[in-house]
């Protein structure tokens, strides 16, 4: 479904939004960064969950807003079809993953996804977009703990990690601790993430 179908059909099934007031950056809650995850038996990881808080100019939550995760401008990065998550609307052709915002203005997202593997990282800080309602609050930088996509977290991965913090450039995809750079905490993260067992698993199907 095109973006601009979907936030028609949505506005169709929750009025409020077609009358909400518009979306403000400065009130608005976006994270810096945030980390596509894995999963297991068919749970995703609990380290990848953040929440986007939505209002308006005077401060108020919009309720029934289509808080939008875009990585289209990540292409090292790719997006689960399925994102284990029925609250989730997945576009793959925009590399979305949508959801509406409830009655406090939030809407929490775990984005099940992963990388292309070693020697492939090209998008740097700030190369994830979050919208609202089709307006732009926040550019997140994006991680991923699966680096090379497949077969969930493990070798691969680290070598893939290495790869990147040995290149000295700040590839979004291996900063997981939000410090803008590449370095030893982002790999203790990464072996937290791997000692955690609960990225075993890749996506079925990634968005192309």
């Amino acid at each position: 479904m095109r973006p601009s179908h979907l936030l028609i059909a949505l506005a169709v099934a929750f009025p409020a939004l077609a009358c909400a007031s518009p979306p403000i950056g400065s009130n608005s809650v976006v994270p810096s960064c945030i980390s596509l995850v894995g999963s297991s038996g068919g749970v995703a990881a609990a380290a990848g969950q953040f929440t986007v808080v939505v209002r308006d100019l005077a401060n108020n939550p919009l309720v029934g807003a289509v808080v939008t995760i875009e990585l289209l401008s990540c292409p090292d990065l790719d997006i689960c079809a399925d994102q284990l998550d029925p609250a989730a609307v997945v576009d793959c052709a925009n590399k979305h993953v949508n959801k509406l915002s409830d009655g406090a203005g939030t809407a929490t997202f775990t984005v099940l996804g992963g990388s292309n593997g070693a020697g492939n990282a090209v998008t740097l800080l700030n190369g994830g977009r979050v919208y609202v309602n089709g307006t732009l609050i926040g550019s997140p930088t994006v991680s991923a703990f699966d680096l090379d996509g497949h077969s969930g977290v493990g070798a691969n991965d680290l070598s893939a990690w290495l790869t990147d913090f040995g290149s000295g450039n700040s590839f979004g995809r291996s900063d997981y601790d939000c410090s803008n750079s590449v370095g030893a905490n982002d790999l203790s993260l990464w072996l937290t993430a791997f000692g955690s067992g609960t990225m075993t698993q890749s996506c079925a199907t990634s968005c192309p």
